[in-house]
């Protein structure tokens, strides 16, 4: 049967017990899963040319000698076969192929096979997402056929693209615009029509990136305060009668109590969902906004669906059938980042410490192409179980990319290689650099630089100081067709730049006799260096 069939003659508990019931997993029960379904990979792995290239011409018997012999990977270990497609290779043949940004710029594009079961089950945790979002507690949701769905999301052939076509012969969704008119239209496009559209005829179901989210709410309040209310009228001709009673009711209600309208007023979300870094930041302004909590996915190209949270919405569960699971400890993550050489250890699901952050490392299984994966992902672990949910496996929060990255918001992942180059291309008087994400008084993340200029150049450091944004600016926008769009959407300029006094980072490197990280330093190196930066001679 199909997801719809299912809620017209299947009970409640039924379908919750099919695409949730992980939930009630033990322990040992979700490991049992882990390693089974590992096991069945290393056969697939085992009889394709990919498998045998990373077996080294010998099979693991066991998920112990899988680790123990099997090197951890980066995606430049799989690039010869997956950038050029060669299905040949692969462990199971790909249905269709998903794209994501490959850091450093190194190549245009990242490239993912998906195998049929691999999709099976992206769209069984799909489901299962939907249904929680819907919930306000265990075995409760709130799914119907006919849904309208506002859809915030970039399209084919990126992992959010999936989405509606996994779920188009499972269930009948009305997609805000329709699937067939957003594939013709650019993702800014997309948005703003189906913003235009849920405003006439409402919406049950909202998708979308966490930051894009944001973005489009603050739009929507202001389109709803002061003089934008009269063009908030115009849409009075398109308007459903339940949108009309709403909009003229909510108008009356703010004008009365001078209070601002808010999305709330008008939507009377069913579910609510987020993916995207940054997610946590901006959970409790669109609660604010909408009067329901964002329920947050995990995930990406090459994991696909990886995790959810539940109706508590403090905490993502790992599906475990999307991937196998291991753990680099942040310590051993840092250490084997400065030095290639260093091969850390890794941990399993029932091995992690409640509090501490983790590297994540995958293997794909269901015939994924990737095993042993460092997807440049950091996840903390919040908790082991959770009593009061009936959870008994750990749950995480994502913290961030791995130290050698910067993510701002999800529009674009910068490293020290696109950085220097900007800075040499710009032949600007640089001496010296570092860069971190930061985050401003509302807790949304921007990239700050710190430079330091050469001697000759202080005379005229405020003309330099505003070359150096304006040639960042540009990098961005050539690497992420929206970044452009990024300040007017969430309303901040996700690029700072700091002039550092002349002999700052060498102090530094003497006191402590290496250099500053370039990207991403630590706390403590960057309260180090703002220390001599307010202690010292010398002109900034």
């Amino acid at each position: 049967m199909t997801f719809e069939e299912k809620l017209k003659h299947s009970s409640a508990d039924a379908i919750w017990q099919e695409y949730c019931g992980f939930l009630d997993f033990s322990m040992d029960e979700y490991m049992q899963v882990q390693k089974r379904l590992l096991m069945e990979q290393i056969h697939l792995l085992a009889a394709c040319p990919l498998g045998q290239r990373l077996f080294g011409g010998k099979v693991p018997k066991t998920v112990e000698e899988f680790r123990r012999t099997v090197p951890l990977t980066r995606f430049e270990d799989y690039a010869d076969i997956l950038l050029l497609k060669k299905e040949d290779m692969l462990p199971a043949a790909p249905v269709t192929w998903l794209k994501t940004t490959w850091e450093g710029g190194e190549k245009p594009a990242k490239w993912a096979p998906y195998s049929q079961a691999m999709l099976n089950t992206y769209t069984t945790n799909i489901l299962a997402a939907m249904l929680l979002s819907t919930s306000s507690g265990k075995g409760q949701f709130k799914v119907h056929s006919g849904a309208r769905v506002l859809y915030s999301l970039a399209p084919m052939p990126y992992a959010t693209g999936m989405f509606p076509w996994l779920i188009a012969p499972q269930i009948r969704l009305r997609f805000l615009p329709s699937v067939r008119e957003a594939t013709k239209m650019s993702f800014s496009q997309q948005t703003k029509k189906g913003y235009e559209l849920s405003l006439k005829r409402g919406m049950d179901l909202f998708f979308g990136m966490s930051s894009i989210l944001y973005g489009a709410s603050r739009n929507l309040v202001s389109l709803f305060s002061g003089s934008g209310r009269k063009n908030v009228l115009s849409y009075l001709a398109g308007m459903s009668p339940v949108m009309i009673w709403r909009l003229c009711s909510a108008l009356y209600r703010c004008r009365r109590d001078n209070t601002p309208l808010l999305p709330k007023d008008l939507f009377r979300l069913d579910g609510f969902v987020c993916v995207g870094t940054d997610s946590a930041l901006y959970k409790d302004e669109l609660e604010a906004m909408w009067g329901r909590r964002p329920l947050e996915l995990a995930g990406g190209t090459e994991p696909s669906c990886m995790g959810t949270e539940t109706w508590s919405r403090n905490g993502l569960c790992f599906f475990p059938d999307a991937c196998f699971y291991e753990f680099i400890p942040e310590d051993q993550m840092r250490r084997s980042l400065k030095d290639p050489s260093f091969q850390p250890s890794t941990y399993l699901m029932n091995e992690l410490s409640a509090n501490e952050n983790y590297e994540l490392v995958i293997t794909v299984l269901k015939g994924g192409a990737f095993a042993r994966y460092r997807v440049g992902d950091v996840y903390r672990c919040l908790r082991l179980k959770n009593p009061a949910d009936g959870i008994n496996f750990p749950q995480f929060e994502y913290v961030d990319r791995i130290p050698t990255v910067i993510d701002i918001s999800g529009f674009t992942r910068i490293t020290e290689r696109e950085i220097a180059q900007v800075l040499d291309l710009s032949y600007l008087p640089v001496k010296g650099w570092f860069a971190l994400k930061e985050y401003d008084e509302k807790n949304h993340s921007f990239l700050h630089l710190y430079v330091e200029l050469k001697p000759e150049a202080l005379a005229n450091a405020a003309a330099q100081k505003q070359i150096i944004c304006e040639h960042l600016g540009i990098y961005f926008r050539y690497y992420d067709g929206d970044y452009k769009d990024l300040k007017k959407l969430l309303g901040v300029d996700p690029l700072q730049v700091t002039l550092l006094r002349c002999g700052v980072l060498e102090q530094y490197r003497q006191k402590h006799g290496e250099a500053i990280d370039r990207i991403n330093p630590t706390k403590e190196s960057l309260m180090e260096i703002l220390r001599l930066q307010g202690t010292g001679e010398g002109p900034v």
